[in-house]
């Protein structure tokens, strides 16, 4: 047993320092979302090179001992950031077919495996925090991927695109599943996750990054009875955006209905509102004549960049046009009437 554990630690010191030496820190210049993004280094072993066996036994040693099955699913996830850019970087190089559709392959491989560690974590986001931070980069970093494949279909051939976007799919699929999994095929709580953690992303590339909280919706919805009194369960990607009741912005109106939520107005949503409290009006008066303005003191919170009002206090107009607070009042009437 010890002559095995010392041959094991012979090779994760040679493959490592194999690896190590030829990877460098320098971040993908040609592409938005960078090796560092993911939380990778650049590499510089590839699938073509006879030194990738060396990086795979590290990376299939390290997994072997690796025990907690939220730390091994954590791990797996690397690896697989790491293989997509790996294969980002042949297309880049403009390596042969064979090669990018090996880099293809042992990138689904990849994506495989997250989803299976997954599968051995036995308890969800509510009753681990371990499991929820997991899945809260898990989602960042997932999406990040889903945009590089997406940049990555624009620089290949017909043939290498079709397989490209075949592994996009498939890694949408693998994303839902583990969305499901372990926040209990729970709508709202995925929606609410895959919201805030995509806001999180600091990238230009907005509309992809919708697109794919919407997708990732669209199969949830599919899969998980709705609730909503749509019915809608199956949307076309087209990207006409619309701003939803809820400040955020949605890929067409019916992701916004897929949602749950109505259209304010066609377009991204506007800047936000508001930042506090206190940067909502908090008095608001319609004016139809002249003469009659109606005018109530409101009191208005800011929710997510939204005013929104809690309560109402009306006022009543005085024979001189003045306008004078009514502190009996407590009700919420509507002042536009």
């Amino acid at each position: 047993m010890q002559k095995f554990i010392i041959i094991l630690s012979v090779s994760i010191l040679f493959a490592a320092g194999v690896v190590s030496a030829q990877e460098g820190n320098a971040t993908t210049e040609t592409m938005t979302i960078t090796a560092q993004d993911l939380g990778v280094a650049n590499p510089n072993v590839l699938p073509d090179s006879p030194l990738y066996f060396f990086k795979e036994l590290g990376r299939n040693i390290q997994t072997l001992f690796t025990f907690n099955a939220v730390t091994k699913a954590q791990l797996k996830e690397k690896i697989s950031n790491e293989k997509l850019v790996e294969l980002q970087k042949m297309v880049e190089q403009k390596k042969s077919q064979p090669a990018i559709d090996k880099a293809i392959k042992n990138y689904q491989a990849g994506v495989n495996q997250i989803e299976k560690a997954v599968q051995k974590i036995k308890e969800n986001a509510d009753q681990n925090p371990t499991v929820g931070k997991f899945l809260d980069k898990f989602v960042q970093q997932q999406t990040l991927q889903q945009n590089i494949l997406q940049k990555l279909k624009t620089k290949v051939a017909t043939s290498t695109f079709e397989k490209i976007e075949a592994a996009r799919l498939q890694h949408l699929e693998k994303f839902d599943q583990v969305m499901q999994k372990l926040e209990e095929n729970n709508q709202e709580k995925i929606q609410e996750r895959l919201e805030k953690n995509i806001e999180k992303l600091s990238t230009p590339t907005n509309e992809t990054l919708i697109k794919v909280r919407d997708n990732i919706m669209e199969k949830i919805q599919q899969k998980i009875p709705l609730n909503s009194a749509t019915g809608t369960t199956m949307c076309i990607t087209s990207w006409d955006p619309v701003c939803g009741i809820n400040g955020k912005t949605y890929s067409n109106t019916c992701f916004a209905k897929l949602a749950g939520t109505d259209v304010a107005y066609k377009g991204n949503c506007e800047k936000s509102q508001c930042k506090i409290d206190t940067d909502c009006p908090q008095t608001k008066c319609v004016s139809t004549t002249a003469a009659n303005v109606k005018c109530a003191d409101v009191q208005a919170k800011c929710v997510e960049g939204i005013c929104k009002i809690i309560s109402i206090i009306p006022k009543i107009q005085s024979p001189t046009n003045s306008v004078l607070p009514n502190s009996t009042t407590t009700t919420q009437p509507d002042i536009n009437e």
